[in-house]
């Protein structure tokens, strides 16, 4: 079998293209639902839409350029390297099947592919591309054939070649380089997880590597080991602690007159604190030092009294009525002019 064809710089563009978007569509589930198990991972507690959202998005960037956008950057780099060395690259080519291997014929030269050193034959849409051992990759549109049926024929031919040389053309997996190299993303946290799951789906499945698969690992252990101690750290830092009360006894303070600015429009204080929520969605009626503490309880706590309220913070042991409680600063000449009663 003979067949004549002529690469363009235009069908290895088109070529990138197809293959690593069908890489795409085969790993497509992973790639879904991976970014999501991230985004629900840091939406915290209680859960944030925001950062769900932020965070799924930005680990489907960080998924699609580690796996898809370098590997094509460096295929068309690779490309353009070819092409500058060889001056016969894009020439008009006669490829025959000979009993050693492939001969492909040109103006130029002759050259010689013995069937040890033909790694595998594939194929999508438009293409049949074949791995040489020096991984090079040879294109022939299927254009050039004269029917599918042709096509499907040469490679039935070339399949059954390579598989009497090598017992079986998987073993083109074997010897590519595992990208060990990738490992370094995994020092980087939240990026290193996303990296390290998908060198750990590679090193199992496809390379079937150790290494690999040790060093994907690495990847969410880091980033879960750098956030537990960043946890551990927030919870018993009493320089953090100190900042959070801070936080949570200003936000009391205007927690108050959120609550008195009710008492004005209504005539009587609000039922609970969801009520002053309904009308103005800024306002804020989690306690900061309890969800840094990661409680189930993160509200303030309020209860109306006749025509007074109690509104407070459980403080450091999240214990309510206890010596740490926090309460709205206010001075002592005017505490007569509002509801808040004090224990």
């Amino acid at each position: 079998m003979e067949i004549e064809f002529q690469i363009t710089k235009d069908d290895y563009k088109t070529f990138n293209r197809l293959y690593f978007r069908n890489k795409f569509q085969k790993r497509i589930f992973i790639d879904i639902i991976l970014p999501l198990f991230i985004g629900y991972g840091v939406s915290g507690n209680p859960f944030e839409w925001k950062y769900f959202i932020i965070g799924t998005i930005v680990s489907y960037l960080i998924l699609l350029t580690a796996f898809y956008l370098i590997p094509y950057l460096i295929s068309v780099s690779k490309i353009k390297k070819a092409i500058s060395k060889d001056n016969g690259f894009f020439t008009k080519k006669k490829m025959s099947i000979t009993d050693d291997g492939l001969q492909f014929n040109s103006e130029i030269r002759q050259t010689n592919y013995k069937w040890e050193s033909i790694i595998s034959i594939q194929s999508n849409s438009l293409f049949i591309y074949i791995m040489i051992a020096d991984k090079r990759v040879i294109l022939i549109p299927k254009k050039y054939f004269s029917s599918d049926n042709e096509a499907v024929n040469f490679l039935g031919i070339i399949q059954t070649a390579i598989i009497k040389v090598r017992g079986t053309t998987a073993n083109y997996k074997k010897t590519k380089r595992p990208p060990y190299l990738l490992g370094i993303l995994c020092l980087i946290p939240v990026i290193g997880a996303v990296v390290g799951i998908g060198l750990l789906l590679y090193g199992i499945f496809y390379y079937k590597d150790k290494w690999l698969i040790i060093i994907g690992a690495l990847g969410p252990i880091i980033t879960v080991g750098i956030f537990s101690l960043m946890i551990y750290d927030a919870k018993h830092n009493p320089d953090i602690d100190k900042a959070f009360i801070q936080t949570s006894q200003m936000q009391l303070n205007e927690l108050m007159k959120d609550v008195e600015f009710y008492k004005m429009q209504y005539g009587i204080y609000p039922d609970s604190l969801e009520q002053i929520t309904k009308n103005n969605q800024i306002v804020n009626i989690h306690d900061f030092l309890q969800i840094q503490k990661g409680r189930k309880n993160t509200k303030y706590n309020y209860k109306k009294v006749d025509n007074k309220y109690y509104l407070f913070s459980s403080g450091i042991d999240g214990i309510p009525n206890t010596a740490d409680d926090l309460y709205p600063i206010i001075a002592k000449s005017d505490s007569g002019k509002f509801g808040l009663i004090k224990k």
